[in-house]
């Protein structure tokens, strides 16, 4: 081939690639990208319509426990919220994701007719997961709010107590060896350890130059176990794997469950492999509307746990009449690639 050939297929060889870089960059943007979450799911399909419907209709679990993981919409990780509901009426709440997103939750109690709350449950004090209760404190009644003794420097946590005690809501705190119920669901506090938290923090601040102060105030997070008659259900708020091994190690058996909500949003600073197995949960959900790090995924998949993320599956609703679990979302996850998942 003379030269001139050559610089002709050279040219089209550069092109070629460079298609294909942009095409296979498109791809990954369009399915993974975290900056730029996937729509708040919508009501165009018939099928998504009804499963909507079920989620938010009292009458499908009556008599049921249910436990709710409502979609976030937003253009930045908006946290977790989480409405447990006893088969005899009561109503918890885990949490309340960021300031922004409060109206939304009350949108959601609107829609399930829950007018009050019995039980509010921070898990530890950032701004995704203790921002919404200030909305909902001035909307609903809440009888009883749980969490932990640390105090916390932002607008976020300063808006929610201030919000509290105007309505005079009772503030208890929570640690290790606690205990409380909700009608007929039972729950134990496994973490954080007893004593004072706010010294454990500072502590920790000394001690692990390597954690961010974001890290170590996750690594304090309420976690609690529920139990209602042989189903056993665990919410770690956003702990990381080093406190999982520790919890590991501590409890043993006592973390074998049905249900585990997933640590930290899914994100890989947590749900190790030990952490998974020692769980060993039939169902595993994510509270996360820009969820894109799929190894976490793979890692429930691999246990043959079925797992599902508010980003995928939108609004996710978890039953139990006390032997056996069932699973209803929003939506079908569609987006991942075929066969990424093995055991879905």
């Amino acid at each position: 081939m003379n030269p001139s050939k050559w610089k002709i297929a050279a040219k089209w060889v550069l092109v070629l690639c460079i298609l294909f870089a942009l095409g296979a960059a498109a791809w990954y943007k369009a399915d993974f990208n975290i900056a730029k979450p996937s729509a708040a799911p919508d009501d165009t399909d018939k099928a998504d319509q009804a499963r909507t419907k079920e989620i938010f209709d009292p009458a499908k679990t009556k008599g049921l426990l249910a436990i709710r993981y409502f979609y976030l919409p937003g253009d930045v990780a908006q946290g977790d919220c989480i409405l447990i509901q006893s088969p005899d009426g009561k109503n918890m709440l885990i949490d309340s994701g960021n300031p922004g997103v409060g109206p939304a939750v009350v949108n959601y109690l609107n829609q399930l007719g829950v007018n009050e709350i019995n039980i509010a449950l921070n898990t530890h004090p950032h701004s995704d997961h203790i921002g919404g209760f200030a909305s909902i404190a001035k909307a609903k009644k809440i009888d009883q709010f749980y969490m932990e003794n640390v105090p916390y420097s932002s607008n976020a946590y300063t808006g929610t107590l201030a919000a509290l005690r105007v309505k005079n809501v009772p503030i208890d705190y929570l640690e290790e060896g606690d205990s409380f119920d909700l009608g007929d669901l039972h729950f134990e506090v496994l973490s954080p350890g007893k004593g004072d938290l706010a010294k454990a923090v500072k502590q920790r601040k000394q001690d692990e130059q390597g954690d961010s102060e974001a890290a170590i105030y996750n690594y304090f997070s309420l976690v609690v176990k529920m139990t209602y008659k042989n189903n056993a259900f665990l919410f770690g708020g956003d702990i990381y794997q080093d406190r999982e091994q520790e919890l590991i190690q501590k409890y043993g058996s006592k973390l074998d469950v049905d249900f585990a909500h997933v640590d930290h949003h899914g994100w890989n600073t947590s749900s190790g492999y030990e952490w998974i197995k020692t769980l060993s949960p039939q169902f595993a959900v994510a509270s996360n509307n820009i969820f894109s790090t799929l190894d976490v995924m793979k890692r429930y998949d691999n246990y043959k746990t079925k797992i599902f993320i508010t980003r995928f599956n939108g609004n996710i609703m978890i039953t139990s009449d006390g032997s056996k679990l069932k699973a209803i979302t929003e939506k079908d996850q569609t987006t991942l690639p075929p066969g990424f998942l093995k055991n879905q």
